[in-house]
């Protein structure tokens, strides 16, 4: 029988509208009380953290194939205005028969259509075109650019190797795609995920994110 453990992390997420722009600004901050979350599963040995990364700031929707410039630039573009947001996933602990691991998200989305997610993967080589140095580790894609659409069963990596290592580290990049008009008939609500890996050996660890996504009528485009 699987053995199931649940983390929350909680988005709040602000829309401003900006009198003469053609888009719909935003602003994520992780409320969980340390800004980051830890869990455990107590019938394997499999433990998850979840951290902000680059989130406490306002940003622009992004052209997809910018992305990964966005976060070598700290999700940031050359104008300094936010791009997208970042959350570091740490999967530890593994059992000792885990030869590998694979995860998931399960998105629901209520008047948000446009928004897009990518994964990199800690790696020893680099690669310029596929790669980041975040805190003096390397992230490299492994689940490239990829519109969440209908939400269901997204890929997050289907088969990372453990074996005879002590720990993953991924990157989550999240960022609503850029239509080059305004986006506030598409892109105010709200959306919930649920985030799973899943041991070779069996069992899985369970985290969600949820965010609101609203108008704010006071115009303050900063």
């Amino acid at each position: 029988m699987k053995k199931n453990i649940y983390l929350i992390l909680f988005i709040a997420v602000l829309g401003v509208s900006v009198i003469g722009s053609t888009y719909a600004y935003w602003t994520a901050t992780a409320t969980s009380p340390s800004n980051s979350v830890n869990t455990k599963s107590t019938g394997y040995n499999i433990k998850m953290q979840i951290n902000p990364l680059y989130s406490d700031f306002r940003f622009i929707p992004m052209d997809n194939s910018d992305a990964l410039t966005a976060l070598k630039n700290g999700c940031r573009d050359k104008y300094d205005r936010g791009a997208c947001s970042a959350y570091t996933i740490n999967i530890n602990g593994y059992d000792e028969n885990t030869n590998f691991i694979s995860g998931t998200m399960d998105v629901t989305l209520e008047n948000i259509t446009n928004l897009s997610y990518m994964v990199l993967a800690e790696q020893e080589e680099y690669d310029e075109d596929n790669c980041a140095t975040i805190n003096e580790k390397n992230y490299c894609i492994s689940t490239n650019q990829t519109p969440v659409g209908d939400g269901i069963n997204l890929s997050l990596g289907d088969h990372y190797e453990v074996t005879n290592t002590t720990e993953t580290n991924l990157i989550l990049l999240i960022w609503l795609t850029n239509l080059d008009e305004s986006q506030n008939e598409t892109d105010l609500g709200d959306f919930s995920s649920v985030i799973t890996f899943s041991m070779g050996s069996g069992g899985e660890i369970k985290g969600s994110i949820a965010a609101s996504i609203i108008a704010d009528n006071n115009q303050n485009g900063g």
